[in-house]
């Protein structure tokens, strides 16, 4: 009897040890272990999260130009209407103004994109996007929320290029 108890003994002891060097072994591979701590991560979902995103949708409309001027006419329009240009790419066709951010703990930040496309040598298609992020800054900033399509400022912007385009198309 005390043979099957001592044998008992040690299975218990070696599974005791097997589990806590487990979560030992779990506890030092976590990503605090290697080289973040909680703040690091959070501020890394937050800079994440104000990324650009492509959101369908937006206001699409042709401009009987080339596309070279379009796109010329549209990046100068936003910058004299103060939007500050985040990247514009004429061999992608895209213009993106940097995060406009408004408020005070809560915070939304609207964002214009601006796609275009050659159909030809003398049509583009323009399409434009604005969307609008949220998120509340309190103790801690929190990360923005998912990007959503403002339709009725899409439409305004879109309005205020397709000004620019034919302004300066028959002012030539």
């Amino acid at each position: 009897m005390k043979n099957q108890f001592s044998i008992f003994r040690a299975i218990t002891t070696f599974m005791i040890v097997l589990v806590v060097s487990s979560i030992v072994a779990v506890l030092l591979l976590t990503p605090t272990a290697l080289g973040q701590s909680r703040r690091q991560r959070r501020e890394a979902r937050v800079a994440e999260s104000a990324q650009i995103r492509n959101v369908p949708g937006g206001v699409t409309f042709q401009n009987p130009g080339p596309f070279n001027k379009t796109y010329d006419i549209t990046l100068n329009h936003l910058k004299r209407q103060g939007y500050t240009i985040d990247s514009a790419d004429k061999d992608v066709g895209q213009i993106i103004t940097a995060m406009d951010i408004k408020g005070g703990y809560s915070q939304t930040g609207t964002r214009i994109q601006v796609t275009l496309i050659k159909d030809s040598d003398t049509q583009t298609t323009v399409r434009v996007a604005v969307t609008q992020q949220k998120r509340k800054k309190l103790l801690q900033t929190e990360p923005w929320s998912d990007p959503k399509m403002d339709n009725e400022q899409s439409s305004r912007v879109a309005g205020e290029i397709k000004a620019a385009l034919k302004t300066t198309q028959t002012g030539d």
